[in-house]
């Protein structure tokens, strides 16, 4: 059966409409500049999870992550907020933790005019200042916040370390004593101590302090490393490689051994050791 062909006018007329359907809905999308309902809503919600804070769950499980995406993840959250208490210490924190000290500062500094004397930022900007050198910096915040710190051991240890680095030792030991009051045989405390005396030029009660500190932990080697040090400077090596051997290579106890001897030199010192505190 033949097919009957559209008549021409007919034709036309059905593509002209096809036609101002098509480019009438084209126009109400582009040329007016409107949006559908749906894609406003789109743009809304990606809007609001810019602005709004990550949840408790997402907060929560940031903390197994290793210490870069904890630091990029809190910047995202400081940046939404800087005068969120949790957003601005946690940024500081993994800041310092990746040695960014400058910018630990900074942030604890900023949270810290808001929430002055707060234990917790005192801490890590003390802990910061500290780090880069400047004692002075960690004294004047720690002052502020002592009061509100008493019943916590690691702030009278911290101001016992920023008193050791002031040259104030006798002064920081009675902070230590504190710090054990309220933690018992602390290995990290009697470590700061065993220094202390070590600094004082008391090499007996330092090597007796940190001998105590390393009996009691196995897992922080800060604290074999710090004996380690205090019995090389005596030129008691041989005691001093097995106190940081452990299961190093031998390459490691080597170049160990070669560092401790140098320590002896008089241009050096008991010097040494101001480095060295945690």
């Amino acid at each position: 059966m033949a097919r009957t062909a559209m008549p021409a006018t007919l034709f036309r007329s059905a593509l002209l409409a096809s036609v101002v359907i098509s480019t009438g809905a084209l126009s109400a999308c582009t040329t007016t500049g409107k949006t559908t309902p749906q894609e406003q809503a789109l743009v809304n919600t990606s809007e609001t999870n810019s602005i709004l804070p990550a949840t408790r769950e997402e907060r929560d499980a940031i903390e197994s992550q290793d210490l870069l995406t904890q630091a990029t993840f809190w910047g995202k959250e400081y940046d939404k907020n800087p005068n969120e208490y949790e957003a601005s210490l946690k940024l500081a924190r993994a800041l310092r933790a990746i040695g960014s000290t400058q910018r630990a500062t900074e942030v604890a500094s900023q949270a810290l005019n808001l929430k002055q004397g707060d234990v917790e930022l005192t801490l890590i900007y003390a802990q910061a200042s500290l780090d880069q050198g400047r004692p002075d910096q960690a004294a004047t915040a720690l002052a502020k916040a002592e009061a509100a710190g008493l019943k916590d051991w690691r702030m009278m240890s911290i101001i016992g370390v920023t008193m050791d680095q002031l040259d104030q030792h006798a002064a920081a030991r009675t902070y230590y004593q504190k710090a054990l009051a309220l933690s018992p045989d602390n290995p990290k405390v009697l470590s700061n101590m065993g220094l202390s005396y070590a600094l004082d030029a008391k090499p007996k009660l330092a090597e007796e302090t940190l001998r105590k500190a390393a009996s009691l932990t196995t897992t922080d080697p800060r604290v074999q490393e710090n004996l380690a040090l205090v019995l090389g400077v005596q030129g008691k090596f041989d005691e001093a490689e097995k106190a940081v051997s452990g299961d190093m290579p031998k390459e490691l106890v080597d170049s160990n051994a070669k560092y401790f001897r140098t320590l002896l030199t008089p241009a050096r010192s008991w010097d040494n050791l101001r480095g060295s505190k945690n």
